[in-house]
């Protein structure tokens, strides 16, 4: 097979393998796209180029713009980014200006998955003196053939330097020009919210703050990053919260003990599972070899409603299950054995899923754990949670 086919072959492979995951860009672009109202904005206008950035009041950045205007073309670029920070869309408009007096306008899409290009559309009008130079929705567009485009131009590379650039430049206090808490209540200082907490629709996201009344939050600023705020595991007491981010007040308190603004610390990590329409979560508390704290949640018109138990009933469940199975494993090693929990997932009717993973930390014995993935529900008056199936999954 010729080097050219092979690689005509790997960009259809890899156009076909990314399929699904342009529909969950296009999804996320959506929802991104109704985040920015209420993100705070940094904005520059220096030497005829505007340049804005967006960032989610728990720490993401969600866009960036740069416009630029000269005397041949005005040129549009936006940028929506990933929680990681890199570049999942990309938006380009020329609006170039002609000889004649009329301008061509050309906009160019382009959706990134793992670094590279999986689709690209273009559409160009031309619009005469006196015309307004906007393309309509009518504007037929035309998708790129992915095998004609240089490396550069599959690359997320120059989109993801340029966004870098324009938010190291712009995310500064004197460029702030709406901070959507600027006139939050007192009690708004005396939390930090927690990154990539926030629910589907915008509204909530979990919260932390040390249990003791008073403290001062320079105390537990990281040396290394002027944005993260943290306490050592186990060094004092910590307190978690829903916080609605409409209001600017506290929902109500959790049982969780996750304790700093970053989701991750080395083997700490803090997974927050919603409902799409953002009214239960979960709060998953995770450790090296085992979970923390676990709990879900209900919301009511920005009051937490019930707060109830997970991690206790998922844990017992599994454990009947295997035992119930006569899982040789369990059976040899249940006394060793430590439980973690992993991917919580709440539907909207108050149904879910968990995986409950029962190992022996450092064994080399092939049986020495066992994954069980618990499927539940709430109960209608949200007082309980019923276990309603449970399965053993193979490991990988």
């Amino acid at each position: 097979m010729s080097t050219c086919l092979t690689s005509l072959l790997a960009l259809i492979l890899a156009a076909t393998a990314h399929s699904a995951s342009l529909a969950d860009l296009t999804r996320r672009y959506a929802r991104d796209d109704q985040h920015l109202a209420a993100a705070l904005r940094y904005e520059r206008n220096t030497n005829g180029v505007h340049e804005q950035v967006w960032v989610l009041e728990t720490g993401g950045v969600v866009k960036v713009a740069v416009e630029t205007h000269d005397a041949t073309a005005d040129t549009l670029d936006e940028f929506s980014l990933d929680d990681a920070g890199d570049v999942y869309f990309a938006f380009r408009k020329v609006s170039t200006h002609q000889a004649d007096g009329s301008t061509r306008v050309t906009e160019a899409r382009s959706y990134f998955a793992e670094f590279q290009t999986i689709q690209m559309t273009r559409r160009t009008a031309d619009f005469p003196v006196g015309v307004a130079a906007d393309l309509s929705a009518k504007t037929p567009s035309v998708k790129s053939d992915l095998a004609k485009l240089t490396d550069a131009e599959r690359s997320s590379d120059a989109a993801n330097q340029k966004s870098v650039a324009t938010i190291q430049a712009l995310r500064l206090p004197k460029y702030l020009v709406h901070d959507p808490a600027k006139d939050a209540p007192a009690e708004w200082q005396r939390i930090k919210l927690v990154s990539n907490s926030l629910s589907p629709d915008g509204r909530y996201a979990l919260a932390w703050a040390p249990a003791k009344k008073d403290f001062a939050w320079a105390n537990y600023k990281a040396e290394e990053s002027g944005d993260d705020y943290w306490v050592e595991p186990g060094k004092e007491a910590v307190v978690n919260f829903i916080a609605d981010l409409k209001a600017h007040t506290i929902a109500g308190k959790t049982p969780g003990v996750h304790f700093g603004v970053l989701q991750n610390y080395n083997h700490y990590e803090c997974v927050m599972a919603w409902s799409p329409d953002s009214r239960t979560f979960i709060e998953l508390n995770t450790e090296k070899w085992n979970y923390a704290a676990c709990c879900i949640g209900c919301l009511n018109d920005g009051k937490l409603a019930a707060v109830l138990d997970l991690g206790a009933p998922a844990e017992a469940r599994a454990k009947e299950f295997l035992k119930t199975s006569k899982h040789r494993g369990y059976r040899i090693h249940a006394k060793e054995m430590l439980t973690a929990l992993a991917a919580p997932v709440i539907n909207t009717d108050g149904s879910g899923s968990i995986k409950v993973m029962l190992q022996v930390p450092k064994s080399d014995a092939d049986d020495a754990y066992a994954t069980v993935r618990l499927r539940f529900r709430l109960t209608a008056d949200k007082s309980r949670v019923e276990m309603t199936a449970a399965e053993l999954l193979k490991e990988e």
